[in-house]
């Protein structure tokens, strides 16, 4: 065989290679743009469950929803101290990589449920009167197809602050509400460089992205 056909064999074998390879990428390509046109563009949600896939999910029957949670967080049930009304689950971030060196003391998210007809009075006037005197300017999140009205708020005592942020929704019957609550010290309290202010981005980022994947469930056992 001469020099010139083995080039030509090999030129050809290279062709080959590269038509398999455009052909076996042009149908996941199709894929993506069909996907695209027919329910438009990807929702955080559905970005987010690339990452979420492999996270564990607490699914309460009783209360009627779910939602995933990844490692960094530990669930706890037994709740002895909650900062929301009816609180079913705790979510405590246990990743030291944000607390170390930081001033976060906790960054926990509850889940309360509360019948509509077992609510205090004071609390239902409380959520009443936030919202209503806000008007248009109320924040609202969709969560699960429902809107949530979410409110915030910032509290500082001895050299501590403790920042509170929910989001509350009526559905079927029940109030639900999702609290994100940060415990962290003040950091203008103790000497310069002892503690450094924790990434807020990236712990806020993570909690919105539990959020996220809150679902309801189509029937609900909490009367």
């Amino acid at each position: 065989m001469t020099k010139e056909s083995i080039g030509e064999m090999r030129i050809r074998f290279a062709v080959a290679v590269l038509v398999v390879g455009l052909l076996s990428i042009a149908p996941v390509a199709w894929a993506v743009d069909v996907i695209a046109v027919e329910n438009g563009q990807a929702t955080i949600a559905e970005h987010a469950s690339i990452y979420t896939c492999r996270w564990k999910t607490y699914t309460s029957e009783t209360y009627g929803f779910e939602m995933k949670y990844p490692q960094d967080l530990a669930m706890q049930k037994e709740i002895p101290l909650a900062v929301i009304e009816g609180a079913v689950i705790r979510l405590s971030l246990v990743n030291r990589m944000y607390y170390d060196g930081t001033n976060l003391v906790e960054a926990s998210l509850f889940v309360g449920v509360t019948p509509e007809k077992a609510c205090s009075s004071e609390w239902l006037a409380n959520i009443s009167s936030n919202f209503s005197d806000r008007g248009d300017l109320a924040e609202t999140r969709n969560i699960a197809g429902v809107t949530f009205f979410r409110d915030s708020s910032w509290e500082g005592a001895v050299g501590n602050q403790y920042g509170l942020i929910t989001y509350s929704a009526l559905h079927a019957g029940s109030y639900y509400r999702l609290a994100l609550f940060i415990h962290c010290i003040n950091v203008h309290v103790f000497y310069p460089q002892t503690f450094a202010e924790f990434d807020r981005t990236s712990v806020f980022e993570l909690f919105d992205q539990v959020i996220s994947t809150f679902r309801f469930l189509k029937q609900a056992n909490h009367g």
